[in-house]
């Protein structure tokens, strides 16, 4: 699979049918779709099959936009800027989204079209009939750790954290492909969903090889995720191994290339989501949000925030003050297009987050040398006069906590870090909005998303009472 594939994605996104949980959904049979039977009748068309279901992350109300933006101005990093934000994002950078707003109703729809196309390969590969071992393996791997990406984003956006009760209600289990004679789910448990992407990720990693398309998820693609997965429930060995597994072999860009605009894959990429204009995401995407010209360009960073980097941190330099645009706040030049407006890659991971995932596992496993290594090859790259820490304990895992902040904003990391650690969420400086919340205050629940409206209006099988707290 190469990314040249990629535009020929949209025919191939309409093979299935559009499906969730829920009944009345499944009932949707659009004219423009394919009988399955010809889907799975040869590798070629079951492969661009598994191409289309890619393509789909990169659609604006998943990660091509919301999943990372949402993610972001939940912390307290970003912001959306106060004036000429077109009032995109606005309830999401305020905790204030609401079970019948897009922000939580189009995220939710998407990640599950995402995982009823997986399904389908998952079911059907096996049996088509002039597919080699390896091409199946290729079409199973892929699509099993499609479906565990997608669902570790929606648990964590959609569910309270797992180290707060594995047993909480989260997002519903769907593991094959459902039908209209089929029941509706109910939420599951986090444990029952975290076992399920760990049993897909495992899966994947025996299937799967490394290949130079990381458009795709391969095997250090499915090793990251899990790393990320063994991450939020706190198994530290597994999470450092996989961590280790993920990069092992990977190039970090040096201090320069991390201003280089992110609009491409690197020597770092594990994994990569393109948005094109021809996926229409032009104006709906991370560089038009991020960058100072062309497109919305709303996304301004906290003067506290800014003020975390040294002036030896080369870091420092993706913020901007720019009174003719902005007089107020920082601008943000991280991201940035490639030529045209929207036209760029969003790198989803790299290897700098999987040796932060390394550091805060060794310094919670009291394995501190080791932390104080992995922290310092990220410290010692944005900043040449960097010293090794020698915190130890609670210290260093603060120490790493913020190194992930000042490494991985914009890239989708701080709502989910906030809130996997049970930390306090606090915004001060020139947010237009200002927290000081934690998990034992009552509005702790707006860092979970409420379960759509509409699925608790389809779904027989969860009702008002099975709503996230305090929605």
């Amino acid at each position: 699979m190469t990314l040249k594939y990629i535009k020929i994605s949209l025919a191939a996104v309409v093979l299935f049918t559009i499906t969730s949980c829920s009944n009345d959904y499944l009932n949707l049979d659009p004219s423009t779709s394919i009988p399955e039977e010809q889907v799975f009748s040869s590798f070629e068309s079951a492969n661009s099959a598994l191409i289309g279901a890619y393509d789909q992350l990169s659609g604006y109300t998943f990660d091509g936009l919301f999943v990372p933006i949402l993610s972001d101005i939940m912390g307290e990093d970003v912001m959306i800027n106060s004036v000429d934000n077109w009032n995109w994002f606005v309830a999401v950078y305020q905790l204030n989204v609401l079970p019948n707003y897009v922000f939580a109703e189009s995220p939710w729809w998407l990640g599950y079209k995402v995982i009823a196309d997986a399904n389908k390969i998952i079911d059907n590969a096996p049996a088509i009939p002039d597919a080699t071992e390896e091409q199946k393996n290729q079409l199973l791997g892929g699509a099993k750790a499609l479906r565990a990406y997608v669902m570790l984003k929606l648990v964590e956006m959609y569910a309270p954290a797992y180290s707060r009760n594995p047993e909480a209600l989260s997002i519903m289990l769907v593991n094959k492909t459902l039908t209209a004679n089929d029941e509706s789910l109910p939420r599951a448990p986090l444990s029952a969903v975290y076992e399920q992407i760990e049993k897909d990720l495992i899966s994947a990693i025996n299937l799967l090889e490394d290949n130079d398309d990381k458009g795709f998820l391969d095997k250090r693609g499915a090793q990251a995720v899990l790393a990320r997965a063994y991450l939020n429930t706190e198994q530290w060995e597994k999470a450092r191994n996989m961590a280790v597994d993920a990069y092992t072999g990977l190039d970090l860009v040096s201090g320069t290339e991390l201003l280089s605009g992110f609009n491409y894959r690197n020597s770092e990429t594990i994994f990569t989501i393109a948005y094109t204009p021809e996926d229409n995401n032009t104006y709906l995407s991370i560089p038009s949000f991020y960058y100072p010209v062309s497109g919305y360009s709303s996304m301004r960073a906290n003067n506290n925030f800014v003020d975390l980097f040294s002036t030896s941190d080369i870091r420092g330099y993706s913020f901007v003050l720019e009174p003719q645009i902005d007089p107020n706040r920082y601008l943000i030049v991280k991201f940035s297009h490639n030529q045209l407006v929207g036209n760029a890659e969003r790198i989803s991971i790299r290897a700098s987050e999987m040796y932060l995932i390394e550091a805060e596992c060794e310094a919670n496993l009291n394995n501190y040398a080791e932390a104080q290594d992995a922290l310092y090859t990220i410290q010692k790259r944005a900043n040449p006069i960097a010293r090794k820490s020698t915190s130890t304990g609670q210290a260093l895992i603060d120490e790493i906590l913020l190194e992930r902040r000042k490494e991985l904003f914009g890239e989708g990391f701080r709502w989910n870090d906030i809130k996997r650690t049970q930390g306090r969420f606090t915004r001060e400086g020139d947010h237009w909005v200002k927290f000081d919340i934690g998990p034992e205050d009552e509005d702790y629940y707006r860092l979970t998303f409420p379960i759509p409206q509409s699925e608790l209006d389809a779904n027989s099988n969860i009702s008002e009472s099975d709503q996230n707290t305090g929605y």
